[in-house]
């Protein structure tokens, strides 16, 4: 029960501390609503099951032993987040700006709904510190002779937390949007979350591995 505990502070505690998922939540609950930003919660909870089930079939212990596989998923993420925030930065409105429209957010419902989800999904599926938390994190609860089942519960139990915590943003940030009904401020608030993701790619790509 204290390792049940344990495990359960540091998930949330881990998932509360806000990154490149939150900033994805808050442009999607800003540029589309709070429907996509659900969706793109749903997509980081889809990547953290695949990311467990690796971890039973014993894939992303093999991944951390490989430095080269780590750098390309680190790599891959770090483009990956530094597109997304270039496409934010450079959003354009009624001012004229260079880049995507900001009416081409809330006008494309058709696809809107999947982009949301995919970001979601391959954000954190190109994100190697969720791998660590499933090859370094996880197994520190896990008691003498656990088998695959007790680690796809832990990992399974992270996931679902990590998508109520993230969750929770979406009504939040979409309501405050609302609020505000401003396009400048809008592109004010989408700027800086895509300054913030630049910065998390930018970070990602020149980190050093421990050790």
């Amino acid at each position: 029960m204290s390792s049940i505990v344990a495990f359960s502070a540091l998930s949330v505690l881990l998932v509360v501390i806000p990154g490149p998922a939150v900033m994805l939540i808050l442009k999607s609950a800003v540029a589309r609503g709070r429907g996509p930003a659900l969706l793109t919660a749903l997509g980081v909870l889809a990547a953290d099951l695949v990311w467990a089930g690796a971890s039973v079939a014993g894939l992303t212990a093999l991944l951390v032993s490989s430095q080269v596989a780590f750098d390309v998923v680190r790599y891959l993420g770090a483009a990956y987040l530094i597109f997304l925030g270039a496409k934010l930065l450079l959003t354009r409105g009624s001012a004229g700006f260079a880049g995507p429209d900001l009416a081409a957010f809330r006008t494309a419902r058709p696809r809107s709904g999947w982009r949301a989800f995919r970001e979601g999904l391959l954000s954190d599926l190109s994100n190697p510190k969720t791998v660590i938390v499933f090859t370094s994190v996880i197994p520190q609860f896990l008691h003498q002779g656990a088998g695959p089942v007790d680690t796809l519960v832990l990992g399974s139990a992270f996931a679902v937390l990590g998508f109520l915590s993230l969750s929770s943003y979406a009504p939040v940030f979409s309501a405050a949007a609302r609020l505000l009904r401003n396009a400048r401020v809008t592109r004010v608030i989408l700027r800086a979350g895509g300054a913030i993701l630049t910065a998390f790619g930018v970070g990602l790509a020149v980190e050093r591995p421990a050790g």
